[in-house]
């Protein structure tokens, strides 16, 4: 992704004698070779507290937490961090999934009690996938259990929601939530493109969706476990320790 800079959200910003531009942010100076700021990394990083590990057969392999959530140590402080600093934004989504669609919060409240890895988190969804900074094209998230909870946030113009199955176009901007049936709605967030400029903080412009959903396999294997069910037998292999 590349982005015109906006100088006047730059603090410090100054041209060198050779005409580069230095900005210093942090105590640090960067320079630019011309106007654009360089690209920067794209992806999706999965938080989930209990999914089979893929192309494993389910009967024989335990639950686990998804790699993004224990990389290392520090990774793990982070997610925990994470999961707690957006806690009231979970509880939200949480009232809203439960008045929208009763029935499949009380499943996916059960499971995520017998699921969870990080406690900080409240439920009822045992995922979520942040899509940092990448186009959406159609698809559907067909290894999804049920409902599925969308929104975003960055600074950035286009990004609307797309359901060709019901067709429909919507406005979907920071702010904006949708609750759908993400496995079986064809979805797509039309293109967007970054507003210029960096924030106060130093923060690059550019839409970040986050999705809440819980994998089916999940759901299947936690319906009708006890609390902690994953977490006290190592995934479902191991006698319960407590």
């Amino acid at each position: 992704m590349r982005y015109r800079r906006r100088p006047d959200e730059i603090a410090d910003e100054s041209a060198g004698e050779d005409g580069e531009w230095d900005f210093d942010h942090g105590g640090l100076t960067y320079r630019f070779a011309d106007e654009y700021e360089s690209s920067e990394r794209t992806g999706v990083t999965h938080l989930v507290h209990a999914w089979f590990m893929q192309g494993h057969n389910t009967s024989k392999s335990p639950l686990k937490p998804s790699s993004d959530m224990i990389r290392n140590a520090q990774v793990a402080q982070a997610v925990q961090w994470y999961l707690a600093y957006t806690r009231p934004l979970a509880l939200t989504l949480a009232e809203m999934f439960k008045v929208s669609w009763p029935m499949y919060y009380e499943r996916y409240r059960a499971a995520f009690e017998a699921g969870v890895w990080v406690e900080d988190d409240p439920g009822p969804w045992l995922g979520r996938a942040i899509v940092w900074k990448l186009q959406v094209l159609p698809h559907r998230d067909g290894l999804d259990g049920g409902p599925t909870a969308i929104f975003c946030f960055g600074s950035f113009t286009g990004g609307e929601c797309y359901l060709p199955d019901l067709k429909l176009k919507l406005q979907y901007l920071p702010g904006d939530v949708l609750i759908f049936l993400s496995g079986d709605l064809y979805h797509a967030v039309g293109e967007w493109k970054a507003t210029p400029g960096i924030s106060a903080q130093g923060i690059t412009p550019g839409r970040i969706g986050n999705v809440f959903f819980t994998p089916a396999d999940s759901l299947h294997a936690l319906e009708s476990r006890p609390p902690r069910w994953s977490k006290n037998t190592g995934g479902g292999i191991l006698p319960l320790s407590s």
